[in-house]
């Protein structure tokens, strides 16, 4: 989502303040030409970002606005937020997206009502929420994007660090070195072809510091497989070195990719513990 941060006039809005707001997790409504769309979950909070190319649409705006990254499922079929009509007019508030007719007002982005919300979720199907959980590509990808736009217009770095962080953040370079004195093979499948493996981050990129990004103690060599489990929270580890998987990971996936067959614990280092607590408390499904 990408909004401006004022209206044209330089005025405050609620509406665009409302991207400021949400939180990762949060569901949002996409609502077009009378019905619900899509559903979305938000995968990070807001950011000063430059306004995409939306063609002739929003030409008025200013050039800077806030980005919010989410994650999105269409409908099929479309659902009218009006059959929860009487429910929403006992809840709606005096910034709701409806009038008491069910008509809808052309503005931004609307906060809803917890119980308001959580019937529209039913009605669209709760379950979404559990599949826009799992890591996407699409995700994955603008994450990167974004993250290496940030870089590059980053003045505070020199062209030196700005070149290590990108290749951090893909897993390679000077930090994949880092993570390799550490962690000589997968903790999993116990690959130690380094080519093969992926330097993955313990404690997410977009969590960390530019010093804790390139911190091997912040990292795991990892087959690409097993990176996705666990930068998607399906798998994290104890300080002792043994998995920890989660009650969210489907059966299938452990049976058909072999990860019952695991190689003997090693303990983490105490450099990489604090980290690997972070992933268990934040990132982990338990």
């Amino acid at each position: 989502m990408w909004s401006p941060k004022t209206n044209k006039g330089g005025i405050p809005s609620v509406y665009y303040d409302n991207m400021l707001r949400v939180r990762n997790d949060d569901v949002v409504f996409s609502y077009f030409k009378g019905r619900i769309g899509a559903v979305g979950l938000i995968t990070d909070e807001a950011v000063s970002s430059e306004k995409p190319d939306f063609g002739s649409a929003g030409q008025h705006w200013s050039q800077v606005g806030w980005e919010v990254l989410v994650n999105y499922e269409v409908l099929d079929p479309p659902v009218d937020p009006r059959l929860l009509l009487d429910l929403y007019n006992q809840t709606g508030g005096s910034h709701g997206p409806m009038n008491g007719e069910g008509q809808v007002t052309m503005a931004y982005l609307f906060a809803l009502d917890a119980t308001f919300g959580s019937s529209l979720l039913e009605l669209c199907g709760s379950e979404i929420v559990e599949r826009l959980r799992a890591p996407s590509i699409e995700r994955h990808a603008a994450e990167l994007l974004r993250d290496e736009r940030d870089l590059l217009t980053n003045d505070r770095l020199t062209r030196t660090e700005r070149r290590q962080l990108t290749l951090a953040r893909i897993g390679q370079g000077i930090f994949k070195d880092r993570v390799a004195e550490l962690e000589p093979a997968c903790r999993i499948t116990g690959l130690s072809l380094r080519k093969h493996l992926v330097a993955s981050h313990v404690k997410p990129w977009r969590d960390s510091t530019s010093a804790e990004r390139l911190d091997g103690a912040n990292g795991l060599l990892l087959s690409p497989h097993v990176d996705h489990l666990f930068d998607g929270g399906f798998l994290s580890f104890r300080d002792r070195g043994d998995p920890l998987w989660s009650v969210k990971t489907p059966e299938e996936v452990i049976a058909r990719w072999h990860l019952t067959v695991v190689q003997p614990p090693r303990p983490f280092r105490s450099r990489q513990r604090t980290y690997l607590e972070y992933h268990r408390d934040v990132i982990f499904q338990a």
